[in-house]
């Protein structure tokens, strides 16, 4: 991995951070219509961006990672590690949140931890992803889809931390905690790349690009984070051009790299 790369990776981990910590702070400024339009916008362009790098990114890169040591196996090895990880996140997600948010109806507090648990995990295995690229180009395209995406992570801790009249400073403190997720993930798994890379690292890369998929579909498919996913904030039309515009930009990355 060169020096670019990885001194990328480490730039990226600081914009990460301070994309989450600005939004949550500015939170509720941007309760307004308008603002939350744009911000389901932005919402639905990233999540078209991480159906395109699960599909045409993740998949391809992890089954030519694993076919020559997997052979036949691989389309079936790969299809029940994305299944798993994307029914993982699901329950963790739709499942144990419903369970939380019942069963505490008066006091709010662990429902509101549970989700800075769900968004850092998810936050940590998107850094995980960019620490991992292979390459500066799959990194730039990566990049920008996971930083489009901190705005809305730390626009929804912010809001449900709000809603539940946590002080102002504990408020600080939970965003730097969820902020800190994806930079940690990115300098774990860029340093992991950097030392395994002479020791079968397209394995373990394989492998991970296959949990990542599910991940990434899970994101693309079913998570909203910025709490502003109704028809009152933005039109299902202007919702899905947006969804398809983030695929077609990974589509046309895609295509300018074959040639």
């Amino acid at each position: 991995m060169g020096w670019e790369l990885y001194a990328s990776q480490y730039a990226a981990a600081i914009i990460a951070f301070y994309c989450v910590y600005f939004f949550g702070l500015k939170a509720r400024a941007y309760r307004s219509g308008a603002r939350l339009q744009a911000l389901s916008r932005v919402e639905y362009l990233s999540r078209g961006i991480f159906l395109g790098i699960a599909l045409l990114h993740f998949f391809p890169e992890a089954y030519t990672n694993l076919a020559p040591s997997l052979g036949a196996k691989t389309l079936y090895i790969l299809i029940s590690l994305s299944l798993a990880s994307f029914l993982f996140m699901l329950i963790c997600e739709k499942g144990i949140t419903h369970l939380i948010y019942v069963r505490e109806k008066k006091s709010h507090h662990w429902f509101a931890y549970w989700i800075l648990i769900v968004l850092s995990l998810h936050a940590l295995i998107e850094g995980l992803a960019l620490g991992l690229s292979p390459n500066y180009e799959h990194f730039l395209t990566l990049a920008f889809a996971i930083l489009l995406h901190k705005g809305s992570e730390g626009f929804a801790l912010a809001t449900v931390l709000g809603r539940y009249d946590f002080k102002a400073s504990s408020q600080k403190h939970l965003l730097i905690l969820l902020a800190l997720a994806s930079p940690m993930g990115i300098i774990l798994a860029s340093n992991l790349g950097f030392i395994l890379q002479q020791h079968h690292f397209e394995v373990f890369e394989g492998y991970f690009n296959g949990l990542a998929a599910g991940t990434f579909l899970y994101i693309a498919i079913c998570h909203a984070s910025t709490g502003c996913d109704h028809a009152g904030h933005a039109s299902a039309y202007k919702r899905w051009m947006y969804y398809g515009l983030g695929v077609g930009l990974i589509l046309l990355v895609s295509l300018v790299e074959q040639f």
